[in-house]
């Protein structure tokens, strides 16, 4: 488990990652190791994924600040992968390296992943910055204001508790 720090935000600890559901189920995911980088806990992607189960079928997804890629291969079908952190994106091609589906990987800021993906719209949209990064706001307008989302589409954000996002 990650340790807690004072202010309630997990520390880097190096953690053994994984598939918790699907075709690749148990299947060891790897993450970039530093501070900047919190796997999503088992427990919040079963939570997530339980409401989300009957979007995943067939699903245009985007995973934007995509770490170590877990939250899209969760329900790989059709994911685009984006981040600019070297670590991040060697993570993400070692976690689906044996894994079949419709996925690409763009390794880029996401001002210039969203600029490539312009007219393009997905199901699922997951936002998950470093926190304390101020990056939810542009990020969020940007998905807005370039119509990212398909008529049901969603945007999942995860933050910390502290940081607020556009609209609360």
């Amino acid at each position: 488990m990650p340790e807690q720090s004072i202010d309630g935000s997990r520390k880097s600890v190096r953690r053994n990652m994984r598939v918790i559901s699907g075709r690749y189920r148990g299947k060891k995911l790897t993450a970039p190791e530093g501070e900047v980088f919190r796997p999503t806990l088992d427990r919040v992607k079963e939570t997530l994924f339980n409401i989300l189960q009957f979007r995943i079928m067939n699903a245009k997804v985007l995973d934007l600040f995509a770490g170590s890629g877990a939250l899209g291969i969760e329900c790989l079908s059709r994911v685009i992968f984006a981040d600019n952190n070297r670590e991040s994106i060697d993570s993400v091609k070692k976690n689906t390296a044996d894994i079949d589906g419709l996925y690409r990987i763009l390794e880029c800021d996401y001002k210039v992943a969203l600029n490539r993906l312009s007219g393009k719209r997905f199901d699922i949209i997951f936002v998950d910055p470093p926190y304390g990064s101020g990056l939810y706001e542009n990020a969020l307008r940007m998905i807005g204001e370039n119509e990212f989302l398909s008529q049901d589409g969603v945007a999942i954000c995860e933050h910390n508790r502290h940081d607020s996002l556009p609209g609360e």
